[in-house]
């Protein structure tokens, strides 16, 4: 994996994850009202971003290519 690549999917995986359990908590704790699939979609994108960033830097194994 080039460094530009692994920069690019750091980048991505860590916003996905900040942005899902971010507002996951925003709409948990401080908003008046929300709905259910709100809550749902929150979650879905921030278990992704954690699930990338596991994959790709947590859980990686080194390639040679």
């Amino acid at each position: 994996m080039s460094p530009i690549r692994r920069t690019i999917s750091l980048v991505i995986a860590l916003a996905m994850l900040v942005i899902g359990f971010g507002f996951m908590a925003y709409l948990l704790l401080l908003a008046p009202w929300w709905k259910g699939w709100m809550i749902m979609a929150s979650g879905l994108v921030g278990t992704v971003g954690l699930l990338w960033l596991y994959d790709d830097f947590i859980d990686a194994t080194p390639n040679n290519s």
